[in-house]
C-alpha cells in the first residue's frame, strides 16, 4: 500500500498567533534600537553644536574687548588731532560720537540679518528620511 501523503496541516491558531506576535516583537525592538540610535546622533550633534557656539562666543567675547580698547584709543587720538585744527569746541568730539552712533547702527542691522546655523541638521534629514518611508510603507500597503 502507498504511504497516503497528507498535505501539511495548517498551522493552530496558537502558532499563527505566536508567529505575528514574533513578527511585532521584532519591529518593536527594531524600532527602538532606531530610536536610540537617532537619539545617540541628536546628543552628538548638539554636543558639538554647544561647543562650537562656546568657542564662537569666546572668540566674539575676546575680538569685542580687544577691538572696545583699541577704538577707545583711536577715538581719543581722533580728539586729540582734531582740537587744535578746529579750535577748542565740542565739534571733534561730536564727530566721533556722530561716526560710533553710525558705525554701532550698520554694526546692529548687519548682525540682526544674520541667520544662526541649524540646530542638528542630520537628525532632522534622518527623521525626514523615516517619514519618506513610513509613507512609502503605507501607500504600499494601500495598494495591496
Amino acid at each position: 500500500m502507498a504511504k497516503s501523503e497528507h498535505p501539511e496541516e495548517p498551522a493552530t491558531l496558537r502558532e499563527q498567533g505566536g508567529a505575528v506576535l514574533g513578527g511585532v516583537r521584532e519591529a518593536v525592538l527594531h524600532a527602538t534600537r532606531h530610536v536610540e540610535a537617532l537619539a545617540e546622533l541628536l546628543q552628538v550633534e548638539l554636543n558639538e553644536y554647544g561647543r562650537r557656539q562656546a568657542r564662537r562666543l569666546t572668540a566674539a567675547l575676546v575680538g569685542v574687548a580687544l577691538l572696545l580698547c583699541a577704538y577707545l584709543m583711536l577715538c581719543v587720538f581722533v580728539v586729540l588731532v582734531l582740537m587744535p585744527i578746529l579750535k577748542p569746541t565740542w565739534a571733534p568730539v561730536l564727530a566721533v560720537v556722530i561716526f560710533n552712533a553710525l558705525g554701532g547702527m550698520v554694526a546692529l542691522l548687519v548682525g540682526k540679518c544674520g541667520k544662526p546655523a541649524g540646530v542638528a541638521p542630520e537628525t532632522v534629514k534622518e527623521l525626514k528620511n523615516d517619514l519618506e518611508c513610513v509613507k512609502l510603507y503605507l501607500k504600499g500597503k494601500e495598494n495591496s
